[in-house]
Formats: structure tokens, sequence, C-alpha cells
């Protein structure tokens, strides 16, 4: 197992090695030379580590799944259980390829999200600028206009508790870039947990605009999940099982869970999905359809196809109103702070009338 003091691999790490592995194995490279091919391409990276571990454990004589599951959450839970499923039947190659697939789709999604927020970000960023260089440059400069006794009917105690302010965190800026970048850690730890990440995505759900593109992304990829799965030769209570616990949607675990529940229990699977807040009927449409056909990887794959399409359109819908959004916002900001500084000049100027 790699050491706790060494970077973790990436999802993109971990997607390119799947892709590497299968095409190894398919050109008729033995597993344990395929391992040690990819572990010396991966010299001085994240993922050399790993692999060296996973060479030793097949020459201890494990399976390559067992060698997966024991490098910690390295491998997910679903990954683990399709490379187990594969080396039982003998189509390592072909899963190993699906898995990539899936991997990369569900990854290029994110990236598209990823990239689409940078601008908003941005935005956000030059506005703590811009209130910050107010706060701290131009607000401490109105202590010289203004009387050494506060006026009597308060008209300049806002500028008065703004340069208070101003004054300490000038005072204090060591202790406050500590604090910010000790909550910036944190931070950064705590969005890791899958509670956390649940917690969060509940919360966002119910946004206005924001709430409807992350269940629409979180629909795609937990479809694309279970059709990847499901197309492995996995059963579907496997594979709504493995796809809960892998999913930061806590709404949708719970309906996962339900519809697990209901097929063990031989009742209609596609009942949770319909009494879902927010799930679309195409979804429990398409699966009924999957059951009746047998062919539900089809199905589920088409769900995918239609909720990512969904979630492009959401995103750029998201985008056209979110960027006067915080312009709004930094607009209110940067002009309170004006308002204040040009109310404490007025009562200052009121004095000498």
């Amino acid at each position: 197992m790699p050491s706790v003091f060494s970077s973790t691999p990436t999802a993109d790490d971990i997607t390119l090695f799947t892709q590497e592995l299968s095409w190894m194995i398919g050109a008729g490279v033995p597993l344990g030379r395929a391992i040690d091919l990819l572990a010396g391409e991966a010299a001085q990276s994240r993922l050399q580590p790993v692999l060296l571990a996973v060479r030793a454990e097949l020459r201890a004589g494990a399976s390559l799944a067992d060698a997966l599951a024991r490098q910690g959450a390295v491998f997910p839970e679903a990954y683990q259980r399709l490379v187990a499923l594969a080396e039982g039947t003998g189509t390592l190659p072909m899963v190993l390829q699906r898995l990539h697939a899936g991997r990369a789709q569900a990854q290029a999604l994110q990236r598209k999200l990823g990239s689409a927020l940078v601008y908003p970000a941005f935005l956000l960023l030059v506005a703590l600028a811009a209130v910050a260089l107010i706060g701290l440059a131009v607000v401490p400069q109105m202590r010289a206009v203004l009387p050494p006794v506060p006026r009597a009917d308060g008209a300049d105690a806002a500028i008065r508790r703004l340069i208070d302010v101003s004054d300490w965190v000038s005072g204090h800026a060591v202790t406050v870039g500590v604090i910010v970048a000790l909550g910036m850690g944190a931070f950064a730890v705590l969005i890791r947990q899958v509670r956390v990440q649940r917690a969060l995505t509940n919360a966002a759900t119910h946004v206005p605009v924001i709430g409807t593109l992350i269940l629409t992304a979180r629909l795609a990829e937990m479809t694309r999940s279970l059709a990847m799965l499901t197309e492995s030769g996995l059963p579907l209570a496997e594979a709504l099982r493995l796809t809960r616990r892998s999913t930061v949607a806590g709404d949708l675990a719970r309906v996962l869970e339900a519809m697990e529940n209901a097929l063990r229990a031989g009742q209609d699977v596609t009942q949770p999905l319909r009494a879902a807040r927010g799930v679309p009927p195409l979804l429990s449409s398409l699966i009924r359809v999957g059951q009746e056909t047998g062919n539900m990887a089809r199905s589920l794959t088409q769900a995918a196809e239609v909720f990512e399409e969904k979630t492009r359109i959401a995103l750029d819908r998201a985008l056209v109103l979110l960027e006067p959004a915080i312009i709004l916002l930094i607009s209110v900001g940067v002009g309170g702070l004006i308002y204040t500084v040009i109310g404490a000049l007025m009562s200052v100027n009121d004095m000498f009338v």
C-alpha cells in the first residue's frame, strides 16, 4: 500500500491505467508483465507505488481484484467488483475497456462543469480583491477627515466601525492569514468526506437554477455507472448497491436503496423513481423498457446520454444567469462600501455648513 505521505493517484491516473492495462492484456501481454511495464512507465508518478504494491500482491498469489482491494480507497468498490467478475469469466480486457469508457465519459462531463465555473470563480475573486482593497487601503484614510469625537446622531458610526475592523485586520495580518490558510485546509479535507459532499449536494439541489444543474448531472453520473455495471454482467441489484455506495447525492442514494429493496422483494423497481422528487419520468420508463426487453444496459446507456445532454443544456442556462448575478453581487458589495464612505464625507461636510 502506498505510504500515507505520498500523493494519492487521481481519478485521471486510474482511468489512464485502466486503458493501458486493457490494451496490453488484449494484445496478449501476461498480467504480471503488463503491471511491470506500467509501473516502469509510471516512474516518479503518484501511481508507481500503487502498481508496485499490486505487483507484489500478484507475485504472492493474489488475484488482480484482491490486489486492487488492498490498495485502500485508490480503486473504487465498483471497479474492484467488476475486475473480480471479469477474472472469473475470462473477460478482463473487455471489462477494462468498458471501465475506461465509463470513467472517461464521466470525467469529461466533470471537466466541462469545472471549466464552466472558472469564469464565475474569477469574478468572485475579483470582487473579494476589490472589497479588500477598499477596506484596507481606502477606508483607513477616512480617519483624517472624521472629527475626533463621534457625532451625537451616530451618522458616522458605520464608517468608524469599518475603520476599526480595517485597523484590526491590518494589525493582525499574520493571524488572519493563518486563520484563512487553516480554514482553506480544513475545507479541502472536509470536502473529500462523502458525508460532507452529500450534505453540500443536498443543500445545493434546493438552490434555484443551480439545483436543477446538480440534480441532472448526478442523474447522468448515476445512470452511466449503472449502465457500465450492468453491461459488464453484474445483476441489477448488485449494480444498484455499488452505485448507491459511490454516489454523493444523498437523495439519489436513498432512491437507489429503495429500488434495490423493491427488486429483492419482487416489487416494481421503478416505483421509487416515480415517487422521487425531481427525477424525470423518462428514467423510470427506460428502466421498465429495459426490464421488458431484457436489455437493461442499453436502456440505461440511453438514459445516461439523455441526462448528459440535459446537463450541458442546464449548464449553459445556469451560466447565462450566474454571471449577471455575480456581477450584481459585486456591485452591491463595492457599492455598499462606497456609499458608507460617501455618507461619512457628507456627515463631516454637514458639520462645517
